[in-house]
């Protein structure tokens, strides 16, 4: 492996006692300090961000908010001095480390550290300081996997969920018809040994189907535990009085429905599947996926991290809610240049993902979409490589566009 400037080394991801750490090449590490103030940092920028309608489209609110995620990122280390030299940089990374999972206040801490929106924080305080050019900020949560050639994906597993009395109220067909143009299968069975489609399946379905090949890339998409709370009236209520065992092995001791997603088994027409379950679920473990995309509110902080955690060498999610359709557009982009590239290169992962970011429309200001990944930007192997020959990407066509969920 070739050397690289000890300001872009990640330190691995066993570090006793530290939350995060933000570098960037050329750029001297800052470690996160001061990690009684993140619970409370995630709570205010996750109420913010929610309500991003309010404010998205205002630009002297945005240079506000602006200047207070400066401020926010100088009270747990991040100085403005930092943040110009971020400012000039072309990628970010941000490695959130793990910890003992027995020990209550450290897990507070660190899935704080989670929840916050540091891309946006770092985009928004970089912006402040004269930052114009785009920049990739991603998350890292090291796994020491070994460097892979960027190529395009070799097989794709599509899951969609939408069990019981989601089923009315959910549909997939424009989704399905977006990504199988980006990764060239349309037309396809969907049985097809490149392009598998899984429709509503039970869970030890999903597990089994994931274990029966080496699937490149899963995308993923359905109900999250907290949107199955707002479709269906008194879901919860329901359940802890008709299914009081199955309730209170989905609730959490503060009384909260964790992340995770909602799928099916036996007799459980409709069952919640927490976000560690549902990551050792869609990782086969002796062949781990390249990616995961999640089409998936909430699936960024928690889903996607425990994917990485469990093997996937890449996760992509979103920290809280999303327009349905500019969803399936970023995810249609993304899969559409990490297959074709451009003329001139192959892209990696991460590449892919930041030329889909800057393609998607101008109101989308304020969303937190995450890339997780086992293994830093910064080491060789990770960027995108020039083609061996010359040729052109093929006409791209667009999928029509629909909202899937009716009930927003």
């Amino acid at each position: 492996m070739a050397k690289r400037s000890m300001s872009a080394q990640p330190a691995g991801n066993s570090a006793p006692g530290r939350i995060a750490t933000i570098r960037a090449a050329g750029v001297a590490e800052t470690s996160i300090e001061n990690a009684e103030l993140l619970p409370r940092l995630a709570q205010e920028w996750t109420y913010l961000l929610r309500v991003r309608s309010r404010w998205a489209s205002d630009p002297e609110q945005r240079k506000s908010i602006g200047k207070r995620a400066a401020k926010d990122l100088e009270r747990v280390g991040i100085s403005s001095k930092r943040l110009r030299e971020l400012a000039h940089v072309n990628r970010i990374e941000v490695e959130l480390y793990d910890w003992d999972r027995q020990d209550k206040e450290a897990c507070a801490i660190h899935e704080a550290a989670c929840e916050i929106p540091w891309e946006y924080l770092l985009s928004a305080g970089t912006r402040a300081e004269g930052r114009y050019h785009s920049t990739l900020i991603s998350r890292l949560f090291g796994r020491g996997f070994a460097k892979v050639r960027p190529h395009p994906p070799n097989s794709v597993l599509f899951v969609e969920s939408a069990p019981g009395r989601f089923d009315d109220e959910y549909g997939f067909e424009d989704e399905e018809k977006r990504i199988d143009v980006a990764i060239g299968a349309s037309g396809r069975k969907d049985d097809d040994p490149y392009r598998t489609i899984l429709r509503t399946p039970q869970k030890s379905e999903l597990a089994k189907e994931v274990r029966r090949k080496n699937w490149e890339a899963i995308h993923v998409t359905g109900i999250d535990t907290h949107q199955a709370g707002w479709m269906v009236k008194d879901f919860y209520p329901d359940m802890k009085r008709k299914k009081e065992a199955l309730f209170n092995a989905t609730i959490d001791e503060a009384g909260r429905v964790p992340d995770g997603m909602i799928l099916r088994e036996a007799h459980e027409s409709e069952l919640p599947v927490l976000y560690e379950d549902l990551a050792e679920t869609l990782v086969n473990p002796t062949s781990p996926p390249r990616l995961v995309t999640l089409n998936l509110y909430y699936s960024g902080a928690r889903i996607a991290r425990e994917l990485v955690r469990k093997g996937a060498h890449v996760a992509l999610g979103f920290l809280d809610e999303i327009d349905d359709d500019v969803a399936e557009l970023f995810f249609q982009t993304f899969y559409w240049n990490w297959r074709y590239g451009t003329k001139d290169q192959i892209l990696s992962i991460p590449d892919a993902f930041l030329m889909s970011w800057e393609a998607m429309p101008l109101d989308v200001h304020g969303t937190s979409i995450v890339i997780w990944m086992g293994r830093s930007v910064f080491e060789e192997g990770s960027e995108s490589i020039k083609r061996p020959t010359s040729r052109s990407r093929p006409a791209r066509t667009k999928a029509s566009s629909r909202k899937k969920r009716a009930a927003s």
